[in-house]
């Protein structure tokens, strides 16, 4: 899903929105304790809230069911991190995934994916020059999570300390992942976020997170 780095800086930009108090707390939720987990055991699955929804043969990230499974704690900031992740990779399995991925046919997707990984590196640099992020790394502190194993959040903390220090990179070396396509979501998920937490908090009208569900197969896969 979308990178450390993508999900940082969107967090970063919500923040200031949703009027966060904690800021390391919320960003330990919005940037690494989801990713805590691995697709082997079906952990990185549980704490990413994938629901799959065989009759109509659609699948997503449910941050809905995250909020309501957590009624008391949603307004705490960890919690409002935690729950912005998921909806950033909600949105980018929509409207990335779905529409540059997941749609090409097996050998070519293999292919792809590596050079998502790839882009994800260089891009970085350029997000660290263009939103002008602090050099600030996430301090893991104890969290009031028992799902998320404090060993990996360390190890997850440590990897983005590095990230920060990305070396330089040009646009015109990213493969799959333009400027274009990345700037407009970053700025859709910052709304995103903003918006969904703050009718969560409030009680307002919330998204169907459903319709940021894309199918389970596509024909040429």
């Amino acid at each position: 899903m979308a990178s450390s780095m993508i999900h940082y800086i969107v967090s970063r930009l919500a923040a200031k929105e949703l009027g966060i108090t904690d800021l390391n707390m919320f960003l330990i939720g919005a940037v690494l304790a989801p990713d805590t987990g691995n697709k082997e055991d079906g952990s990185y699955c549980k704490l990413h809230y994938m629901d799959i929804r065989e009759d109509i043969a659609l699948k997503g990230f449910n941050w809905s069911v995250f909020a309501d499974e957590h009624p008391a704690e949603i307004k705490e900031d960890y919690y409002k991190g935690y729950c912005c992740h998921l909806l950033m990779d909600a949105l980018w399995f929509h409207d990335v995934c779905e529409n540059h991925i997941r749609h090409l046919p097996k050998n070519v997707k293999t292919e792809k994916i590596q050079a998502v990984y790839r882009d994800y590196w260089r891009l970085n640099h350029l997000l660290i020059t263009q939103y002008q992020v602090p050099n600030e790394v996430i301090k893991v502190v104890n969290i009031p999570d028992t799902d998320v194993n404090i060993a990996s959040l360390k190890s997850m903390a440590e990897s983005f300390e590095k990230q920060l220090q990305a070396p330089e990179c040009n646009l015109n070396d990213l493969e799959v992942l333009t400027w274009d396509i990345v700037a407009a979501y970053v700025e859709k998920a910052k709304e995103l976020c903003a918006r969904e937490i703050l009718a969560i908090t409030n009680g307002g009208d919330r998204m169907d997170a459903s319709s940021l569900f894309v199918p389970t197969l596509h024909k040429n896969n």
